[in-house]
């Protein structure tokens, strides 16, 4: 069992004796016989939401009409690009789905993230989220009853959430701007969050160029029956070079390859030696070569970097620099997941009252409407993911 396994199952231990604990607390929601929702009501972050609002109202006001307007926008975009993807899928037996779940282990279909960086950042990507939500309520003086933790079960409670619970009946009561100002407030947050990522990512980057060189690609995944499988290679290897030609980079092997066509055998060096592998036929593009691999770049610490500082220092900013990268790469795919127009996300919050102004009780089935036909293409996505 690996070290990420450990501490997921760890995790989930120390959470479930945690909800026993507050068990007067939680409120237990099930879908499935092992598919469940584990809420835990509090008052957690309710007090600051009410201070920044008293603090900042006119400028959290024109953050929030912004959110609306990016909102819309990026409701748009995803709209576009989850139909387009899923027609790829349709036509092109080698395109990729578009929307998969992110989750800490690796399986067909998901969308893998190592688990100390899953947890941290869905925890985080989820707390803003929710804040952000209760800031702009308080701005527009609706009551938020509580806020607290959710969390997914599968058997054990694992996936991480939190919400916040504004009084419905004043939300309704409220101006169409102001409402969605409220909706579109969470993925609008996790937007600008992605963004303070990206840039403490590129500020601790020269520390990790000045820690670390690269010395080939690590093959993340070897295709069973692959050209590369076929002769020897498995998931771990390091690649050092390949006819002759020094591997650096995950960009450089594709370079490499480019150049290359299906039956060519080209000789791959590794630290454990070299082998000889006859290329196959690149999916999308039939006239070039195929290992059949999917690697990353692989680092190691600079000797007198370490002479310098320590051996510790290069590990922690490694780890500090992936949890930024997630942290980008997250927030930007779920936010932007959120504002799909499809029953309770923020989007379908913000399409079903943009319906019923315009359309009036039609705009209930269109919205309606509209969540079946995205849920379809969500399916089909999944679905495909798992299959092929």
């Amino acid at each position: 069992m690996g070290l990420d396994a450990v501490a997921a199952l760890v995790f989930a231990v120390f959470l479930g004796l945690f909800l026993w604990q507050k068990r007067r607390f939680v409120e237990l929601q099930g879908v499935f016989p092992f598919l469940y929702v584990v809420m835990y009501r509090s008052s957690f972050g309710l007090k600051g939401m009410s201070w920044l609002a008293r603090r900042f109202p006119r400028f959290l006001g024109f953050l929030g009409d912004v959110s609306i307007v990016v909102g819309f926008v990026g409701m748009i975009a995803i709209v576009i690009q989850l139909v387009w993807n899923t027609f790829e899928l349709l036509v092109s037996p080698a395109a990729a789905p578009g929307i998969q779940p992110v989750l800490p282990f690796e399986a067909k279909g998901v969308f893998f993230v190592p688990f100390a960086y899953w947890i941290v950042s869905i925890f985080l990507l989820a707390l803003v989220h929710e804040f952000s939500h209760g800031v702009l309520a308080n701005v527009h003086k609706m009551r938020v009853k509580s806020s607290g933790f959710a969390f997914l079960g599968i058997l054990l409670p694992i996936v991480p959430a939190a919400f916040v619970e504004p009084d419905e009946k004043v939300v309704q009561r409220r101006p169409a701007r102001q409402q969605l100002a409220v909706f579109a407030a969470g993925p609008f947050s996790n937007g600008l969050f992605a963004l303070l990522a990206l840039g403490l990512f590129f500020a601790i980057a020269p520390v990790i160029s000045a820690a670390f060189v690269s010395s080939g690609v690590e093959l993340s995944s070897v295709a069973e029956d692959g050209p590369a499988f076929v002769a020897g290679l498995r998931d771990g290897a390091i690649l050092t070079g390949l006819d002759g030609v020094l591997l650096v980079s995950p960009q450089n092997l594709s370079f490499v390859l480019s150049s290359k066509r299906p039956g060519d055998s080209v000789d791959v060096q590794t630290r454990n030696g070299s082998f000889s592998v006859v290329l196959g036929q690149n999916p999308k593009n039939v006239s070039q070569g195929f290992l059949g691999v999917q690697v990353r770049p692989f680092v190691e610490p600079r000797s007198e970097f370490v002479a310098r500082y320590g051996s510790v220092v290069p590990v922690v900013a490694r780890w500090f620099a992936g949890l930024f990268f997630w942290l980008f790469l997250l927030n930007i795919g779920i936010g932007l997941f959120n504002l799909l127009p499809v029953g309770p996300l923020d989007g379908g919050r913000m399409f079903q009252l943009v319906c019923t102004n315009v359309f009036g009780k039609k705009g209930l089935r269109v919205w309606a409407w509209m969540s079946f036909f995205l849920v379809s293409l969500l399916i089909v996505n999944l679905l495909v993911g798992i299959i092929r």
